[in-house]
Parts: C-alpha cells; structure tokens; sequence
C-alpha cells in the first residue's frame, strides 16, 4: 500500500470529492499536499483529512469558518495526543521508584 496519492487518486478513492473541492481545501490551508518530484502528493492522513471535510460540509453543513476552526482544534489534540504519548513513554522507562513517585503526585488533587 502506498502512501503518497496524486490527486487524481485521492479524488478517485474519495466520492464527494472534485478537483475543485480539493483546491478549496487546500486555498482554506486545511489539507495541504507534499510536494515531489512527480508532483503534489497527499499522505493516507491526508486522505482520511479530506474524506472527514467532506462529511462535516456534505453530512452536518457545517460552513467554511467553523471547518477551519474544526480542523484546527483537530490539529491541536493530535499534537497533545502526541506529546502525551511521548511523556508516557519517557515515564514508563524509568525506574519503578519514580514511576511509584510520579503516580502518586498525579493522583494528588493537591
């Protein structure tokens, strides 16, 4: 399985999606392509992105403004998710007094 689409495919595997959607998305800057010698290319994330814009307009009409903001805030907890997986991974490597440590302080309301 590949991980670099050409817009034509993307369009082909996404129903609701036409090349004039795809530039709008991309104008608004909430899918943006990785650029190749072969051309534009969008990820499988990139693809699932586009598929979740065109159910929010096409599904639950949500407006241009609020799309924007959507997919900010989505930006937002993915990259919180991220840290916090990172932190959880650090904890977990150390030592079983400081883990010991460190759930107890989480667990204190203070």
């Amino acid at each position: 399985m590949t991980d670099a689409y050409a817009p034509e495919e993307v369009i082909e595997r996404i129903t609701a999606l036409t090349a004039e959607r795809l530039s709008h998305f991309e104008r608004l800057r909430i899918v943006t392509p990785v650029t190749t010698g072969d051309g534009p290319r969008y990820r499988t994330l990139d693809v699932r992105r586009i598929t979740l814009l065109c159910e929010l307009t096409d599904d639950f009409e949500v407006n241009e403004d609020a799309l924007v903001i959507i997919m900010r805030l989505l930006d937002q907890l993915h990259g919180a998710q991220g840290r916090l997986d990172r932190m959880v991974q650090a904890i977990d490597a150390e030592p079983s007094e400081i883990k010991l440590r460190l759930s107890r302080r989480l667990q204190d309301p203070e």
